[in-house]
Formats: structure tokens, sequence, C-alpha cells
């Protein structure tokens, strides 16, 4: 299984560097003292890519694990709502092109507030409600995209804002550079490596608070570090790539599927299939040169059919 990875991960790297504007041939005969497009502009968005859908898998698998519910993700929870949200000043007051780090920290701030605010409302009598979780999140989503729409409403006649606005909420790889690469992997290597170590609490806490604590988990401290680490994994991608919609609840279930519930083998398969997958789309909308959908579109095209396939097959949808 290494080996097929390994081999995937080449294969992945190759066709990314390999789709483009400019033809192959011309690359490595362009000067790297000036602008050279593999360099400049396919490398970084490569990274950014492998960096997005590891992120996007990982915060999902996280929350499901923590929650002990399948349909507990970023963009189910409003998390991601909550993030767009915060950054809508960020671009109107074009703070992202003297200060880049204004998009990712808003992008964060307001994914840790929202998922804190999920939780606070969703919990009674000392336990969180799984029913109440996910019906608090889509309320919290409903209304950030209410509250979105309206702003957007007022500002309609900012052609370049509401322009810049919808292309980064598609989700895409377009025009990625190192400056992007810059503000995403410092956050996004800190929030993998949190969760890496805590991992066996991870595999705790899927059993439950009490069972958690009885085993000597920590189970405030290591849930507070565990919703930053998840923070900062889905506001880094959403300032790097934007709204990438149902990946991070689909991707860790079928994942889980595969690999089982084990946090030590389920993490590490959910970072390295996501990237994978991301990367994938990228190179068949550009191999079949599709303009007119982005990332962001196709995935929440497939991930609303599937999750619709699998309910109708009636699926099982139990974390365990």
């Amino acid at each position: 299984m290494k080996l097929t990875l390994g081999f995937l991960f080449l294969l992945c790297t190759a066709l990314v560097l390999a789709t483009g504007d400019t033809p192959f041939s011309q690359l490595l005969q362009a000067d790297f003292a000036e602008w050279n497009p593999l360099w400049h502009e396919r490398l970084p968005r490569l990274i950014v890519l492998f960096l997005t859908g590891a992120s996007l898998a990982v915060s999902g698998a996280v929350l499901q694990a923590l929650f002990q519910n399948p349909l507990a993700s970023p963009s189910i929870l409003g998390v991601t709502c909550g993030g767009c949200l915060l950054v809508l000043p960020v671009f109107f007051f074009q703070w992202h092109l003297n200060y880049p780090f204004a998009l990712p920290v808003a992008a964060c701030g307001g994914s840790l507030l929202t998922l804190l605010l999920v939780y606070a409302l969703a919990r009674r009598k000392g336990r969180v409600e799984m029913g109440t979780l996910i019906l608090t999140g889509i309320a919290l989503s409903t209304f950030f995209l209410a509250a979105q729409g309206a702003l957007l409403y007022a500002l309609r006649d900012k052609w370049q804002f509401v322009q810049m606005l919808t292309e980064w909420e598609g989700g895409t790889s377009a025009d990625r550079s190192w400056k992007h690469v810059h503000m995403q992997l410092p956050l996004t290597l800190i929030a993998l490596s949190g969760v890496l170590y805590y991992r066996r609490e991870i595999n705790l806490l899927a059993l439950g608070e009490e069972e958690a604590l009885s085993l000597g988990v920590d189970v405030p401290t290591v849930r507070w570090r565990l919703f930053l680490c998840v923070s900062l994994l889905t506001g880094a991608a959403l300032a790097a790539m934007g709204v990438i919609a149902f990946f991070c609840m689909l991707l860790p279930h079928l994942v889980r599927l595969f690999y089982g519930s084990n946090a030590e083998k389920l993490l590490p398969a959910c970072m390295a299939w996501g990237a994978l997958s991301l990367a994938t789309v990228d190179i068949t909308l550009r191999a079949f040169d599709v303009h007119l959908l982005s990332i962001g579109n196709v995935s929440a095209l497939i991930g609303g059919l599937t999750f619709l396939l699998l309910l109708t097959r009636k699926r099982s949808f139990s974390y365990a």
C-alpha cells in the first residue's frame, strides 16, 4: 500500500506540473531568473492542492471522532461559513494586498469562533446532543450565508470586490503562488503535528467523554487544542483555495471504510488520500479544459450526489 501511495503521489506531481497554459517542453527552456511557470505557478499550485486536500480530510476525521458523528465536518457545522464571513472585510478593505497574513488570520479566527459557538449552543446539561449539534451547525450556516448574501447585495455595485469574492468562494487553484504557500504551510504543519500528537486521545474521545475521562484523558484541554488544530486547518485551506464543500465530510467516511476508525491509521490515510483526491480533481479539470466549473463546484456536486446515493441505499453511517 505504501508503494502504491508513493507511486500515486509521483504520478499526481508529474501531472500537476505538466498541466497548464504553457507547453511543458517550453518550461525547461525558460530563464529561472525571470518568471517561470514551472517554479512560480505550477509548483506552488501543487503544494497548495496537497496541503488543502490533507487539511480538509483530517479536519473532517477529527470532528467526526470528537462528536462521534460521521456528519460532523467544518462545512456541516458552519465552521466554513463562519470563516468566510470574517474574510469579507479583508477582501473589501483589501487588507490582504498589504498584509497577506490577514486572510488566514481572519479565516482561522472565524472558523474557531464558529466551532466554539456551535459547541456551546449544542451542549446541554454537561453533554453534547449529536442531533442538536448538527441542527445548530446548519442553523448557523444558514444565518452566516444570509448575512453574507445581504452584505454582497448591499455592495453589489463594487464589481471588482464581488468578482474577487465569487472566484475565491468557488474554490479554485488558479493563480496560486508562493504567497499562498507561505500563508498556508506553517499553519497546516503546526495543526497536523498537533492532531497526530493527540491521535491516541482521539481514539479514546471517539468512545465518549466519560470513557475518555476514566482512561486518564484531560478531555477539556485536549478538546480545545483539537478545536484549535481543526480551525487552523480549515482556515488555512480557506485562505489558500477558498470553499471546498462536502470534501471534509465525505472523504474521511470513505477512507474509514477501508482503514477503520483507529486514528493511528485513519489520520495518515486521510492526509494521503485527501491530497491525492484534490490534486486528481484539479488534473481532470485542466486535462479536459473545463473553465465553467471550479474545484469547489465539482467537490460540492460529487459530494452531494454521493452522499444522497449512500442515503438512498441505506448504507450505515455509524462512526465505528
